[in-house]
Order: C-alpha cells, then structure tokens, then sequence
C-alpha cells in the first residue's frame, strides 16, 4: 500500500511511457502496426494497474477510461494531420491531374499512395491495365534527396548521374514492380513480351519537357517546342536538376521527356533481370534505350553484344526502329550497362 501512496497520479504517466517503450518490441515479433502495439500494451498495463487496486473497492476502471481518453485523442489527431497537406510543397504540387490521392494500409501503417489507373495496347495490339502507385512520403523525400545532390552531379558524366536515379529510386518502385509482377503472371507474357509491356506502358504517357528553369511562354522557345507548348500549356515541368525528373518522381506527375523515360525503364527492367543500357546523342540531342535480347533492326554493339535500340517517347516504335530523322546510329553511344 506504500508504494501504491507513492506512486500517487504518477501511475498511469508511467504506464503510457512503459506502453511506448514495449511497443517496439512487439512490433519486432508481429507484423502489427506501432500505434497497435502501444494501444494493446497501454490497455493491457491499465487493467492490470487497475486490478491490482480491487483488494478494498473493487476493479478500477480509472486507467481503462484514461487509456480510452488518450488513444481517442491519438486518433483524433492523426485525423486532423491527414487531413492537412503533407507540406507546402504539397500545396504546390505539379502533380498531375491523371494522378490521385488514396489512403491505404501498409503494415498496419496509414499511408498515402499517389495512384494512376493505367489501360494501354502493345505495338502488338494487345491490351494491359493496371493501378499504378507510389507513397505520396516517397516522391517528396526523392524529389529533396536528388535536389540535395546537384553539386555532387555537376561534374559527372550522364551515365553516373542516370545510374544513381535508377539506383536511388528502385527500392521505392516497389508497388510499380508488383502491379507489373501481376500483369506478367496474369497474362503469361514470355520475356520479350514482358518487355515490351513496360515500354509501351511508358511510350503510352504523353510527352512533357522538363527544364532546369521555369517553364516559360511558348513564344520564348525554339519552333520545336513552340509548336508542342501552344497545343498543351502543361505539357512542361520546370526547375528539375539536369533536366530530367527521377523515377519516382516521373510516377508521381506522368511528365518526361526522353531520358526521363530511358531511366525508369532501364531501372525496371534491370530490376526484372534484363541486360539494358541507355543511348545518348549529342548531335540529335535525344535519349533511347538499348536492349540486349533477341530482337530484329537497329542496334549498337558493346562488348559483343547487340543493344537494339528502342524509341520511349511516342507510341508504335517497336524494338530496332527510329524515327528517320534521328535513324543514324553513328550518332548514338552508349552511356550506361547494367552488365
């Protein structure tokens, strides 16, 4: 009884810190979320405390009220958060609007998911269609980490600075793997089918430049891209590094132009096994992929192998063929392997 005279109104602030301190050990044993694990040891320590009270009146239900009080407002708050944008770069989101918002549960986790109903046709003909998703806390964190980058890029070539996007972005394409893993079973799509799916999945987004600087009025741009920008104001993504957007990034507003489609392609496929490099010109100033696998057409050859060339830019290219006016392969070198 002295100890209980002691411990006074500290008894149930101590329980909630003995409740925090518990829950990431039984998250280390089951697969439930932090707040779970809290809740279940913070009501399972105020029915002991208040058992433990009962020799003279009786179960106290005190600590089960205070702990019902606590996680109510717990809840409560988390409802306010997620309802407020994540951050003022959130507010000023160049998201896309084919892009939507959606709460999921990841792990036992509240989450949200940047999603993209996709239905698109192979040069082929047949069809494919999918839910695409990245986490909305994804896109933002690898947007700062690769703008946090620059002045180590500045003086890499662009073989590096395309490897370190494919490299830093892969473990975030995670739920883009699995929603093509299903495709791929779901359809029975051998390897060069399977590849083609995803390149065609990408040719199938409409184009958009994507600048260092601001995007600026059509009049100010050479005839090019003039002519794109006056049919589709939005059709531009500027103050991106280099020019080309990150993987999760691309994912999260659907705006690239040429080597922002390369990349996240080389990075899929790599991620699914396949030998892919990325071509580059100077003189078309253009990007294209390169595919080792059996194939027909134009190809460029490094170390033995045959990298057939694939156009990501607009539907219908197929594997070997380019546009006629950027055809030349003498003008294209390859700048990245994943072999």
């Amino acid at each position: 009884m002295a100890i209980k005279k002691k411990l006074g109104c500290f008894s149930f602030p101590a329980i909630i810190l003995i409740s925090l301190i518990s829950s990431s050990f039984i998250r280390a044993f089951f697969s439930i979320s932090l707040f779970m694990a809290f809740a279940l040891m913070l009501l399972l320590l105020s029915w002991l405390l208040g058992k433990s009270d009962n020799d003279r009146k009786g179960f106290h239900w005190r600590y089960i009220l205070y702990s019902t009080f606590v996680l109510g407002s717990i809840l409560g708050l988390r409802s306010v958060l997620d309802s407020i944008p994540l951050s003022i770069e959130n507010q000023q989101s160049d998201i896309s609007e084919y892009i939507y918002r959606e709460k999921a549960l990841e792990e036992g986790d509240s989450i949200v998911l940047l999603r993209q109903n996709r239905q698109w046709s192979d040069n082929y003909g047949n069809t494919f269609e999918g839910k695409f998703s990245v986490r909305e806390k994804d896109y933002f964190s690898s947007k700062k980490e690769y703008f946090n980058t620059i002045e180590k890029h500045k003086q890499q070539s662009w073989g590096k600075l395309y490897q370190y996007l494919a490299t830093s972005d892969t473990p975030k394409l995670d739920l883009i793997f699995e929603e093509f893993t299903i495709i791929k079973n779901t359809n029975k799509l051998n390897q060069f089918e399977f590849a083609e799916m995803v390149v065609t999945f990408i040719q199938d987004i409409p184009y958009s430049f994507v600048f260092e600087n601001d995007c600026e009025s059509p009049e100010k741009y050479e005839e090019t891209i003039r002519v794109v920008l006056e049919k589709c104001s939005d059709c531009c993504i500027g103050n991106i590094p280099f020019g080309i957007q990150n993987p999760v990034g691309f994912m999260g507003n659907l705006k690239g132009d040429c080597d922002t489609r390369t990349v996240i392609i080389y990075a899929i496929l790599s991620h699914f096994g396949y030998e892919v490099a990325i071509l580059n010109s100077d003189y078309y100033k253009h990007s294209v992929l390169g595919l080792h696998i059996p194939a027909k057409g134009i190809y460029k050859l490094q170390n033995g192998k045959r990298y057939y060339i694939w156009e990501t830019t607009n539907k219908h290219f197929t594997i070997g063929t380019l546009p006629k006016n950027f055809d030349n392969i003498n003008h294209w070198y390859i700048v990245l392997t994943n072999t």
